[in-house]
């Protein structure tokens, strides 16, 4: 009984904070602007983003800390020697762990996987760009208003991509990342 009447004062302190600043968590909705950051092509020659990329998101926020949320990011075009490489894509799930603080900000990291499309031109030597991933993120979000919270994130998805020859026999396999620095804004229903 005295088990019982612990655990239950516990969740009851545990809930209390979220109670009081109103947070219930829910649904949203958004969408957001991205400029290049870096790309990472395993010692490969350096590529260069060309124009801007954008990315649109939802999700479901449980409470202030968890919430899983559903993406689309296009990283805008890629240049190397002046020649568009690929543009990619990414289609990613993730968990978006943080906290809310009662003064509406929320500092969190996301972590998931992803389905990358590299988009490659025809003079690319890939024989497959596409694949699964790993998407991973770091920001912070800022609800000013009760239904608007506005978003600054760094994310980025990894893949490794194969590198094959006219013959089709495989020259190089490498890991490949991309990462955008993307300010949103989303609605909360």
């Amino acid at each position: 009984m005295l088990k019982s009447s612990f655990l239950l004062g516990l969740v009851g302190l545990v809930s209390l904070p979220t109670l009081a600043a109103g947070i219930e968590g829910g649904p949203y909705i958004g969408a957001g602007l991205g400029v290049y950051q870096d790309s990472d092509t395993d010692g490969a020659g350096s590529l260069d983003a060309e124009s801007m990329g954008y990315s649109l998101y939802g999700g479901y926020q449980f409470n202030r800390i968890v919430g899983i949320e559903l993406g689309y990011t296009d990283y805008a075009d890629y240049e190397s020697f002046g020649t568009k490489v690929f543009s990619p894509t990414s289609l990613s799930v993730a968990a978006n762990l943080g906290y809310t603080f009662d003064n509406s900000i929320r500092p969190f990291v996301l972590a998931g996987l992803s389905y990358v499309d590299l988009n490659s031109n025809n003079a690319s030597s890939f024989d497959d760009d596409s694949g699964a991933g790993f998407h991973f993120g770091i920001g912070v979000e800022y609800t000013p208003v009760e239904n608007l919270t506005l978003r600054l994130i760094s994310q980025a998805d990894a893949v490794n991509i194969e590198f094959f020859g006219p013959n089709g026999n495989r020259l190089a396999s490498r890991d490949v990342a991309f990462s955008t620095v993307t300010l949103g804004a989303s609605y909360n229903f």
